[in-house]
């Protein structure tokens, strides 16, 4: 007598097994995705008003459920949230007639909420019943919005991606304020041309000038500057017998500090000038000789300026510069100071100021 071995009705009974737990697996995942997007409209079969709810609904691209109220308890919380749960929906819907147009209830299972609204309809007016059906599903969809506050209300259904999608509901990151724009960046290389008054406390008068500048800032806090302010008047001294014209010109470079490029921009410069000087009549110091037209020194400088961004390349701009020689410049008659110059420089400036890149 021969005995078989059990082994291949095992294996048969395991195969069967796990078939069934495929295909209990694959409907509770079918139903799952049913109660991603179905919604129960809890009205008459025929209801002129729940077909059009349901038409809404289904524009939107859920599952619309009609369940007859017939065997339903009147319209309240529990009966409302049972009719869903029953339906395999993560919402139901009735509307209730009342007096100023209909009592419409929502059951949502996401949030776990029932929302109770009043809607009042216009019998005169053509197809009330689309109108109130539309903010009927907008009611339903402010209610699914709270699924997405950074502590949504519990629910007995999470909002699934689905959800989220086909009522366009918000990641809650999406609910925090917006990070304010960056600015556009500032063009890095700046063109400045402004008209100024060069003056010099001591008794000669202000002279105008322009002022050309030029500045490179390859990042936002820190650069190179250089710049020349070209006499287009002379400061004159006036005295009986003697005219004295002091025509200077200064020409810099040093480094610009300013603050992120924004619509106002102040920024400081250090440097060192070159300052020449072309004179006329009298002038003697420790570093001229009498009669002397014109010689040249060097002196350090600070400028203030601001500006500001009409456009990210167009911006008006107003600097103020302050230097002093330090040996100075002395106007003597007869051996008698009658004015000094450059203790200190005051060059003051406004103008525009052009971005190229």
């Amino acid at each position: 007598m021969t005995r078989r071995s059990p082994a291949p009705l095992l294996l048969a009974l395991a195969a069967l097994a796990a078939g069934s737990s495929l295909a209990a697996s694959a409907r509770a995942d079918e139903a799952l995705e049913d109660a991603s997007s179905t919604i129960a409209v809890v009205c008459a079969p025929g209801d002129r008003f729940g077909l059009r709810v349901v038409a809404e609904l289904e524009s939107l691209g859920f599952r619309a459920a009609i369940l007859d109220p017939a065997a339903d308890a009147p319209a309240s919380r529990a009966s409302l949230e049972a009719s869903a749960r029953d339906a395999g929906a993560i919402a139901a819907i009735r509307a209730v007639p009342s007096g100023r147009g209909v009592e419409v209830w929502i059951a949502d299972r996401v949030t776990g909420k029932t929302v109770l609204r009043e809607m009042a309809g216009d019998a005169g007016a053509p197809d009330s019943d689309a109108a109130l059906a539309l903010r009927v599903v907008e009611l339903l969809r402010a209610s699914l919005l709270e699924a997405a506050l950074p502590a949504p209300p519990p629910g007995e259904l999470p909002a699934t991606p689905e959800i989220r999608e086909k009522l366009r509901v918000p990641a809650p990151a999406a609910l925090a304020d917006p990070p304010s724009p960056s600015p556009p960046p500032s063009p890095a290389l700046r063109v400045a041309l402004a008209p100024g008054a060069l003056l010099s406390p001591g008794g000669l008068g202000a002279a105008a000038s322009v002022d050309l500048g030029v500045v490179w800032m390859p990042s936002e806090h820190a650069g190179a500057v250089a710049f020349a302010a070209i006499p287009l008047t002379s400061a004159r001294i006036e005295r009986a017998n003697l005219d004295v014209d002091l025509s200077v010109q200064l020409t810099g470079g040093g480094a610009r500090f300013t603050t992120r490029a924004g619509r106002w921009a102040p920024s400081a410069d250090l440097g060192l000038a070159v300052v020449s000087l072309q004179s006329t009549g009298m002038v003697v110091s420790s570093s001229f000789s009498n009669g002397e037209p014109s010689t040249m020194t060097v002196a350090p400088f600070t400028r203030l300026g601001l500006a500001f961004a009409v456009t990210p390349t167009f911006r008006l701009r107003a600097d103020v510069l302050a230097s002093v020689v330090v040996e100075g410049v002395s106007i003597q008659i007869a051996g008698r100071e009658i004015a000094t110059w450059g203790r200190p420089i005051l060059l003051s400036s406004a103008g525009i100021d052009l971005g190229w890149f």
